[in-house]
């Protein structure tokens, strides 16, 4: 039926063309199309089933929006210039002292020089370092250390790599009490000792060719700097007052030594935890208690090869505070190696060590000798050293082209094993080196990840997975679910024994003990996985929030509400009135506990899915109460919680205001602003955001943000850029990305005259690009129809997904007098089988599981594959078309954008397209961005306000070779 229709659709695409210009051109296949919409929804196997009785409540008729005049007085504002946005900066690096009352931070630019900061949450006192980054607080927060850079100027004229690697790099101590800092010349790395007393600081190298560098340790109360050693590698406890370095040692022509110390700052008493050794010590890790240290021996390159070895075979050693020397741990596996690649991991309570093993891959293939007589010349297998071929097998379990993307990921997949550090008890946990330990503090068992027998289908399927119980102590292993979507995972009870999982849309709740499996919660009225899933796969589950500590209950989430759902098969809806409310409530953890305290209560998650304002509240799990602590037309976001100071760290953000990090107690009655590093905005012309709703034409209900600048006259129309992907009315309170990239920048286009239109699109199966045309049209229309945008000045952005749908909206709507599309597919038949190269995956999973959602194989139904397509529609395209693409794209073949400009160039149809060499699927480089930007506004500017057009736009530009 869905084929019949589908070709019924097609059929009037033909029949009916030449409608009016601001509506959609084939208007009978919109009307053949609801019937199908309608009948597909019926028999769709990825709509839930709990879909239509919960949206009857939440799809109402639209609401009545009246856009006022802006009342900002723009006379003293100017608009965004592009200098502009390369100075607006964001908050990285973001660090707490552990006493949690300082915390430290770089104000990073998009082009331009870092700022570090230290500020005291308790009283908002900060101070700053110029040209810094990359720092660390000590543990009483009393010192804080950055990394120095010479300007970006200074870079920028440096005349190649040499003079850049040539110019200064210093540390900065700031004293957070007073203010004061002192620069330390020549350092490449450095670290606190875990008491807070000293400084450790590695100089940079004295030429390129050394191979130790000198350490030195500030005693930060006196100010004492002293020279320690030449090392090769250092590490500190994070805890106490141990620091453990590599010296190197090197006595006439004889190989190098290494040696391990370990001082003690507290007590000035250096140890050697390990003798001279020809071998290289490295990957050093302190507990953490700080009172032991594990580290591995193996080869050095040059040993590598004289043995011919592939891979360094380690050996693992531990020292502790009360041995004299590190002892070896044995770690032996016959036919395998312990790997450097899985750096040695102590569990949070020392009382276990996680290490990998790789299996044993033959000796080192080295070169062919040359030939020495004319026999040797002609040697076929001498001659068949040099072909360079791979093989594309039809049953390899990863395609060619993905094993070459992971191939230095698949030199490092290691098989896990635990030791136990109180009788130094190795037990190995897997002999898969697929598998993949999910590492966390249960102390008596763990959850194995494995992938291993959906390879081959991934590249149609999509990602599965089978789940593992693993005892620690005896590596019995129990599977747990197999041929799960890889989104879902499993979560293990506090104690190791239940493990809770969703598949096939209800919790399942495994028993380790007697190996059987149930039913969570066989009568749930509600839908744990997402109601509005509109892809070809599995709906994802809404998520676990965790278990309570006594194991007797797990709390889940439904799309809106907090359930806990008990062992017993009892389930309790704790938030109530959420689904009623439209608000989503989610448990925000604010510490690394295993389980939640069923006496304590929680903090709480606010997002209310209409109007979009979020907030906090508090969950008494004892009574059930739900308090609400905070909610407005805002977005709020939780940073961190200070439990000694009894007070929360938290960030707020609207569309004019950026997200500083604030402070408050727990009510979120008593606040404080900590930082403030865009003071400059309120220089400039900036704008409101607004959400409008409106109807399809089958009747549902969308939302999106409508973006009106400072000084707004809502007397008259303006021009609109609508931007888009899937859904965006979630970001009428987000601060926008201050950055130049292949996004229009919104603040931006406000300040030259523009309305920005943010709007949702409904996807209805296997007709993406329809679904675009459909959802979009009735929302610019409304814009239209409230007087806000000008009917003949609307331009449509898209990138990706979006520029995708951009390139297909405009074969069957004039409505848009101008188009910007970057990275499109514009030929679904050809892109199926093409390959992201940057993961090396096949495409084909996309269009049958994924987000291009036509739900079959090509081969099974040709059909949606060409009705999706706009290359086999360029004729009906009269909107003229700027596409982006880099021809290093990893996500989507730029031979796409080729295909949809040659066509629309063979058609005669107005089309320029930018081809940025060496770029990925977002542009990188930071002269292609400005220039990408530059060109998006002089092409509006051209179609939407009538300015010139730009001379690249009228004649084009030549070829012009690049120096790499």
């Amino acid at each position: 039926m869905i084929t019949l229709f589908g070709t019924y659709c097609f059929s009037l695409n033909t029949a009916i063309e030449g409608y009016m210009s601001n509506t959609i051109r084939r208007f009978g296949r919109i009307a053949g199309c609801l019937l199908l919409a309608l009948t597909a929804v019926a028999c769709s196997h990825y709509q839930t089933k709990h879909q239509t009785k919960q949206q009857a409540s939440i799809n109402d008729a639209p609401t009545s929006v009246v856009i006022q005049s802006s009342s900002v007085n723009t006379a003293i504002l100017k608009p965004l210039t592009l200098n502009d946005i390369m100075q607006f900066r964001e908050i990285t690096q973001r660090q707490l002292s552990k006493n949690q009352q300082v915390m430290l931070y770089t104000a990073e630019p998009d082009f331009g020089d870092s700022t570090g900061y230290v500020v005291n949450v308790l009283t908002g006192q900060q101070y700053s370092v110029p040209f810094a980054d990359k720092g660390q607080i000590s543990a009483d927060g009393a010192f804080a250390l950055f990394r120095q850079q010479a300007s970006l100027l200074q870079q920028e004229q440096a005349v190649d790599k040499k003079a850049r690697d040539a110019l200064a790099q210093n540390a900065v101590l700031l004293n957070t009490l007073t203010g004061e800092s002192r620069v330390i010349a020549n350092i490449e790395r450095f670290a606190f000792s875990g008491d807070g007393q000293y400084a450790l600081l590695l100089q940079r190298k004295a030429d390129a060719d050394a191979s130790t560098q000198t350490l030195q340790a500030l005693h930060l109360a006196s100010g004492k700097l002293q020279i320690l050693a030449e090392v090769t590698d250092f590490t500190v406890a994070a805890a106490g007052s141990l620091v453990a370095w590599v010296n190197q040692q090197q006595v006439a022509e004889q190989p190098a030594q290494q040696q391990l110390l370990v001082w003690d700052s507290a007590t000035d008493n250096k140890q050697i935890a390990l003798a001279a050794t020809a071998q290289k010590l490295h990957q050093l890790h302190f507990n953490n208690n700080g009172d032991q240290l594990a580290f591995f021996s193996g080869p050095t390159k040059a040993q590598l090869t004289d043995t011919k070895q592939v891979e360094a075979a380690q050996q693992l050693w531990l020292w502790s505070i009360t041995d004299s020397t590190a002892q070896l741990l044995n770690t032996d596996i016959a036919g395998w190696v312990l790997s450097e690649h899985h750096q040695p991991r102590f569990s949070k309570d020392d009382k276990r060590l996680f290490i990998g093993h790789r299996p044993v891959n033959g000796e080192l293939q080295t070169p062919p000798e040359l030939p020495q007589t004319e026999a040797e010349l002609y040697d076929i297998n001498r001659l068949l050293n040099d072909r360079r071929l791979q093989v594309w097998h039809g049953d390899d379990a990863r395609i060619n082209s993905q094993q070459k993307a992971e191939y230095k990921q698949a030199l490092q997949r290691t098989a896990p094993a635990v030791i136990w550090l109180d009788t130094f008890k190795m037990v190995r946990l897997s002999d898969d080196i697929e598998d993949q330990l999910r590492i966390s503090e249960h102390s008596d068992a763990q959850l194995i990840s494995n992938g291993r027998p959906y390879l081959q289908q991934q590249s149609w399927n999509g990602r599965l997975h089978d789940m593992w119980h693993v005892n620690l102590h005896t590596a019995k292993r129990q599977q747990v679910f197999s041929a799960n979507r890889s989104h879902e995972s499993a979560h293990l009870s506090p104690e190791g024994r239940y493990v809770v999982y969703l598949q096939h849309e209800q919790y399942q709740l495994f028993d380790s003990e007697t190996g059987q499996t149930r039913p969570l919660t066989a009568n749930a009225t509600v839908s744990w996985v997402d109601e509005l899933n509109d892809v070809p796969m599995a709906a994802e589950s809404y998520g676990i929030a965790g278990w309570l500590a006594d194991s007797s209950a797990v709390l889940v989430y439904d799309r809106f509400d907090i359930w806990a759902l008990g062992i017993d098969g009892s389930s309790e809806n704790l938030t109530k009135t959420g689904r009623l409310a439209q608000q989503r409530y989610r448990v925000q953890r604010t510490d690394e506990a295993l389980a939640l305290n069923s006496s304590s209560a929680l903090l709480l998650t606010m997002y209310n899915e209409q109007t979009k304002h979020y907030g906090f509240a508090r969950l008494a799990l004892t009574s059930g109460d739900v308090t609400v602590l905070l909610q407005g037309p805002k977005r709020y976001d939780f940073v961190d919680a200070l439990d000694q100071q009894q007070r929360y760290l938290f960030t707020e953000q609207r569309f004019r205001q950026f997200p500083d990090v604030w402070q408050s107690n727990h009510d979120f009655t008593e606040r404080l602003q900590l930082t403030n590093v865009n003071p400059q905005q309120a220089e400039f012309i900036w704008g409101d955001s607004h959400l409008i709703d409106w109807t399809t034409a089958d009747g549902e209900k969308l939302q999106g943000v409508v973006l009106t600048p400072d000084g707004y006259d809502a007397s008259k129309p303006y021009p609109v850029l609508v931007y888009y992907y899937e859904k965006f009315s979630q970001r009428l309170h987000h601060y926008n990305q201050m950055k130049i990239n292949h996004r229009p920048n919104f603040p931006f286009y406000l300040g030259q005259g523009y309305v920005v239109f943010l709007p949702d699109v409904r996807f209805r199966p296997a007709a993406p690009g329809p679904s675009a045309t459909e959802s979009l049209v009735p929302g610019v229309q409304k814009l239209i129809d409230l007087g806000i945008a000008d009917a003949n000045a609307i331009g449509l952005h898209g990138h990706s997904w979006s520029g995708y749908q951009t390139a297909f909206v405009v074969t069957e709507t004039d409505m848009f007098a101008a188009a910007v599309s970057g990275a499109p597919v514009a030929n679904m038949t050809s892109a199926y089988s093409g390959i992201r190269w940057q993961t090396g995956l096949a495409r084909q999973f996309q269009y049958e599981t994924g987000q291009s959602r036509l739900g079959e194989s090509m081969f099974d139904n040709l059909q949606p594959y060409i009705d999706n397509s706009p290359v086999f529609f360029a004729e009906r395209i009269n909107t003229p078309m700027l596409i982006q693409f880099g021809d290093e794209d990893g996500a989507v073949p730029w031979e796409q954008g080729i295909e949809y400009y040659l066509a629309l160039r063979r058609l005669n149809k107005p089309v320029v397209m930018l081809q940025y060499e060496g770029e990925p699927h977002h542009l990188q480089r930071y002269a292609n961005k400005l220039d990408y930007s530059i060109k998006m506004l002089a092409f509006f500017d051209h179609y939407l306000k009538g300015a010139p057009a730009p001379l690249w736009w009228q004649q084009g530009m030549p070829y012009k070779q690049h120096e790499k």
